[in-house]
């Protein structure tokens, strides 16, 4: 038997997550990990534990899901912008940090949506007519939607509003006047309307402005409109989605999910390209019941969707969010203490980040302060298979490893081998210095993954990997 050099397991997560069972041991990337929960790698080459959700205002409506979350912006010094959600029956806009209703006497649950056109936000939600706010000290009302139509979705394009499906007409997608010098816009239910594949079967489900095109979704079709008189016929694009919800524009372009990946379509670009498939065995465990509530939002890097709970690998991720990184294509999984089912941007008039609603009539800032509304974030890390002396067939013995971090004492080490299954993780100790030793150890295996598991309130825990001291090369067993 022969003792070896020391061998160092840095750059954890260089090369991000993808899953064990989507590539095999063998082409796995040297700074791929196979599992990390609620940690993500935006300092290259380490593990830190996310952020926390923090409550904005107090709890709207008890026991009342967040159905619609958006931000409106008026031109000007912006002193009417405001922040609108819905929850049960009602529309509140946060104004001076208070919820403050808005509109009354919607149809309980149904999910609604907005645009900012021309200093007014337009609301739908497929039940109740169509309204307008101008974000002042008066409710929503009629200005500029008399005769619209009572539709699911809506967004602005080409200085129209637009608006699709309506109970009787779900393929149907009406579009308004061209707002004049006062910004006044009509109506024309009769004549300006434009039907999207009304005999393919599908409904649509969406509708999405983004760089020359209008893109209307179906669950797995999407059209593109240029102008009211410019139209795909038929479609270019075979993906659609099945929630209006999961349909989000980044900084390098527009993203959606369909159950068989998460889609990315660039400025430019006809065919969008699945960019899901490090993560694939996550995606395909979507249940069809959650295909209809997926929900993302960006921010300056990344891109949430949020999927629902999840079972793998025999394992439960509750409410699971992945996290795709625009500028490192990276993926990474989170677990919330709250289902997020639905995301905005909040301006703050001092910053611009993010906010998301759940099942409890809760509003948060999303990605702000250490826990989870108080829920310390329970994290998880597994490394790629190992054998660390590039032959898997010599079994190796470890005697002596060091774990390196920052901050994040009290987080467990652990090991397994190829014999063990995923749930089967051997101890180690404790982390406490930031360069931790564990000595009198008798690992042994022909390959090996090792691991970090433990909860944090500090929002600074970062792992930065393994040096395996002292090990012996036993050789082939024959």
């Amino acid at each position: 038997m022969e003792k070896n050099p020391p061998i160092i397991i840095r750059q954890i997560g260089s090369q991000g997550l993808i899953l064990e069972d989507v590539v095999d041991e063998f082409l796995m990337p040297s700074g791929a990990v196979n599992w990390a929960i609620n940690g993500h790698f935006d300092r290259i080459g380490s593990f830190s534990v996310r952020n926390g959700l923090t409550l904005l205002g107090a709890q709207i409506a008890n026991n009342f899901m967040i159905k619609g979350l958006h931000q409106f912006l008026d031109t000007g010094s912006g002193t009417n912008d405001r922040l609108i959600a819905v929850a049960d029956t009602v529309v509140y806009a946060l104004i001076s940090g208070t919820w403050t209703s808005k509109r009354t006497a919607l149809t309980s649950n149904s999910k609604a949506r907005f645009t900012n056109f021309v200093d007014l936000v337009f609301m739908v939600n497929g039940t109740e007519a169509m309204q307008s706010w101008d974000g002042g000290a008066g409710n929503f009302s009629t200005t500029n939607v008399t005769d619209a139509p009572i539709a699911k979705y809506i967004d602005n394009f080409r200085t129209r509003v637009w608006a699709a499906a309506t109970t009787s007409l779900p393929s149907r997608l009406y579009y308004s006047s061209v707002a004049d010098i006062n910004g006044a816009i009509t109506w024309n239910l009769t004549t300006q309307y434009i039907d999207i594949a009304p005999g393919d079967g599908e409904d649509l489900t969406g509708i999405k402005k983004f760089a020359t095109a209008l893109y209307a979704f179906k669950p797995n079709t999407t059209y593109r409109i240029f102008s009211i008189n410019q139209t795909e016929p038929d479609p270019q694009i075979f993906v659609g989605t099945y929630s209006q919800e999961s349909v989000t524009v980044s900084k390098d372009g527009m993203y959606w999910h369909h159950p068989s990946g998460i889609y990315r379509l660039r400025k430019g670009e006809v065919n969008p390209v699945e960019i899901s498939r490090p993560i694939y065995d996550v995606i395909k465990n979507v249940t069809r019941a959650n295909y209809t509530e997926i929900a993302s939002w960006s921010d300056d890097d990344h891109v949430y969707f949020h999927l629902g709970d999840i079972s793998i690998y025999g394992l439960t991720i509750s409410n699971c969010v992945v996290r795709w990184t625009v500028s490192t294509e990276l993926w990474t999984i989170y677990s919330y203490a709250v289902p997020l089912v639905v995301g905005s941007s909040y301006d703050t008039s001092s910053s611009i980040g993010r906010v998301v609603g759940d099942n409890d009539g809760n509003v948060y800032q999303f990605d702000t302060g250490t826990t989870d509304n108080g829920t310390a974030i329970n994290f998880e890390l597994e490394t790629r298979w190992m054998n660390i002396t590039g032959l898997r067939s010599e079994i190796k013995t470890i005697r002596k490893i060091t774990g390196l971090h920052e901050d994040m004492s009290g987080a467990s080490i652990g090991w397994r081998s190829g014999n063990m299954h995923r749930q089967a993780i051997q101890p180690m100790g404790q982390l406490e210095g930031q360069e931790t030793n564990f000595a009198n150890l008798d690992i042994t295996g022909n390959r090996f993954k090792f691991s970090v598991r433990g909860s944090s309130i500090s929002g600074s825990s970062v792992f930065q990997g393994w040096e395996i001291i002292d090990y012996i090369n036993e050789g082939i067993i024959t």
